[in-house]
């Protein structure tokens, strides 16, 4: 059930898209990007400033909010849902940066905020501000942005410190090289720095940031701009994650009434006590899930509200909690599309497309299964947990 707490206004919204979106899923695969249909739908219904600051006239939606509607996006169209999580995530990043950074980025109704938190890429000191290079792949959302919010590193006292930088996305070149057989239609090409000037209000240290230190004095005290940073990128992202395979489940049990078990069995499928029983087990793979991140959120949340920070045994257990909820909805899907016969992986059938996603999904490196256990399971043993992305 969802919570209280969220924003039923906005979850509707994201509902009227889903014929449109689902009708050009397949299209989004073909171009490699968003159709501007779904691109105009988003802003239209004011999607892709989900966490904008509402005196910029942006939705400013708590986190339970905008995982209900990426997660709602998903069902229909992975890609469509994991761009507009993207803006979610990267607009709520400059949000964090001084107030004189984020007029320049969201005085205009139609800015959308992309960005990369993997650090890659050198900035150098210049005079008034930095010079910056470098490229960065996997740049999810930055084909329609106005501004790229990337992770980069300056050598600093001896030793490479990372930054977070605000570049406007028409300052950089961006490569056509998205060529993957899974999120194809994210347009997640790499964005090239060359020698772009960045002036010194749009770099801040990264490190404070993802501890809570904000330069926004008129954020503060906001709860949407006090959840801890990088449980909220991780659970923002969740939202895809389960949408797509509520997707794969509801593609499924369209089609089964119309299809046969097996050669030696005609009865339909939504009749056989063994498709039941199967379907029944992945119905609740997803659920645990939904309600494991439902959870994390209300902690996540609970915390921000008290203003109180969150226990570093919370944050390991919230990345642990990702990694899980991915490997459910991976082995939902996957699990479906073995038992939805050959006539499954059909280009025009739903569930095949996010059975693909969902496994390229689950091999990002924030989501990988083996290493959040692994983290987990140290902590729980007492040994000391040190990572930069908690």
């Amino acid at each position: 059930m969802i919570s209280e707490d969220v924003d039923r206004k906005v979850i509707e919204s994201a509902r009227s898209l889903l014929p449109l979106l689902r009708g050009n899923a397949a299209e989004a695969e073909r171009m490699k990007r968003l159709p501007a249909a779904n691109i105009g739908a988003l802003e239209a219904a004011g999607l892709t400033r989900l966490t904008t600051p509402a005196r910029f006239g942006g939705l400013q939606a708590n986190l339970a909010t905008e995982f209900e509607a990426t997660r709602t996006i998903a069902t229909a169209c992975g890609s469509t849902a994991w761009v507009t999580a993207l803006y979610a995530l990267c607009g709520y990043w400059a949000s964090l940066f001084p107030d004189s950074v984020q007029e320049q980025v969201f005085h205009d109704p139609g800015s959308k905020v992309a960005g990369i938190s993997t650090p890659a890429g050198t900035l150098v000191p210049a005079d008034g501000g930095f010079v910056l290079n470098g490229s960065w792949p996997w740049n999810t959302g930055v084909l329609d942005s106005t501004w790229n919010v990337l992770a980069t590193l300056r050598e600093q006292d001896g030793q490479m410190a990372p930054y977070l930088v605000l570049v406007p996305t028409g300052e950089m070149t961006i490569l056509d090289d998205w060529n993957m057989s899974a999120m194809g239609g994210t347009g997640s090409s790499t964005s090239v720095a060359t020698d772009v000037f960045v002036p010194a209000e749009r770099a801040m240290l990264f490190p404070p940031l993802l501890a809570g230190v904000h330069a926004s004095e008129a954020n503060k005290g906001e709860v949407e701009y006090s959840y801890a940073v990088f449980p909220f990128l991780l659970l923002a992202s969740a939202g895809t994650l389960i949408g797509m395979a509520q997707g794969a489940l509801r593609s499924f049990l369209e089609r089964a009434p119309g299809r046969g078990t097996s050669f030696e069995n005609f009865q339909a499928q939504s009749t056989d006590p063994i498709a039941q029983y199967q379907v029944g087990e992945i119905d609740l793979l997803i659920k645990s899930a939904l309600a494991v991140t439902r959870d994390a959120i209300g902690t996540v949340q609970q915390h921000a509200g008290a203003g109180e920070d969150l226990a570093p045994q919370d944050r390991i257990d919230i990345r642990a909690a990702v990694a899980y909820v991915s490997r459910c909805c991976t082995e939902a899907a996957t699990k479906l599309s073995r038992i939805g016969g050959a006539s499954a992986f059909a280009l025009d059938v739903t569930g095949q497309r996010m059975t693909r996603d969902l496994a390229f999904l689950s091999n990002h490196a924030l989501l990988n299964y083996e290493a959040n256990l692994q983290l987990l399971g140290s902590s729980l043993m007492g040994n000391p947990v040190e990572s930069f992305f908690l």
